[in-house]
């Protein structure tokens, strides 16, 4: 998978500078421009509606820079995505082997969040962890819900569903791995890409759920020596959290 003469990174800063980037500044100056923009020629247009539309284009620009920054420096250095694991192997077994984890996932995912919620409650009341976990949850049934326009709602489900998984894995799992394997090896780099991939998603409650899921996409990447597997796997979780949350 790596290129002995010329490995596809440049330094381990490489990696945070992408993440300031495509999960801070690139977002924030989206919502600025759209901010100026709705107020000076949109101001007809519900207000609900204008804040459902601007978290989908700081969402969308968020996966855009993840992915495309990825793809921007290791091009610098010439190599491409294939060199990550970007590519098919075993396409059908890849596959069902990516379905097959991400039922894993979300069987895990509630084990994971109970046993959060049970350290959190050695240090908090349970009235604090509940309510840190309601703030948490709508964060997630924010993207998806009944009151967004139905065109909204299919963009939303595809973002969720296939945009994401391929921005974030071909990150985490693919560059940021391979960045940290070299310098600390398989069980360095498993620990560190998916202890980043808890962290930039800001939870407190389901900091230990999606630490223990990166570490299950880090396992089936390493495993299947392509990122096939666990953007499959991502993007199957991702939809049946999605339809639970739509339908709850």
């Amino acid at each position: 998978m790596k290129s002995a003469a010329k490995p596809p990174y440049s330094s381990v800063w490489d990696v945070f500078v992408i993440l300031v980037l495509s999960m801070g500044i690139v977002p924030t100056l989206v919502t600025m421009g759209f901010d100026c923009l709705s107020g000076i020629g949109t101001m007809a247009s519900p207000t609900g509606q204008l804040g459902q539309l601007k978290m989908a284009m700081a969402v969308s620009a968020q996966e855009a820079a993840l992915f495309l920054l990825t793809w921007g420096v290791m091009w610098s250095v010439g190599q491409d995505l294939a060199t990550v694991g970007l590519l098919w192997r075993n396409p059908w077994q890849d596959i069902l082997w990516g379905i097959g984890i991400g039922v894993v996932c979300i069987v895990i995912s509630p084990l994971s969040e109970h046993l959060s919620r049970l350290i959190f409650s050695l240090f908090l009341d349970e009235s604090t962890v509940l309510e840190m976990l309601f703030r948490e949850n709508m964060l997630a049934s924010n993207l998806i819900f009944h009151g967004q326009p139905r065109w909204l709602r299919l963009y939303m489900g595809i973002l969720v569903v296939f945009i994401a998984p391929i921005a974030e894995e071909t990150f985490f799992r693919g560059y940021a791995y391979s960045v940290f394997h070299q310098r600390w090896g398989s069980v360095g780099a498993l620990l560190l890409s998916s202890l980043l991939f808890a962290v930039v998603h800001m939870y407190v409650i389901h900091f230990l759920p999606v630490f223990l899921l990166g570490l299950l996409l880090g396992l089936a990447y390493e495993w299947r020596k392509t990122l096939v597997t666990p953007i499959v796997a991502h993007g199957v979780m991702n939809l049946l959290v999605a339809t639970a949350v739509y339908f709850s």
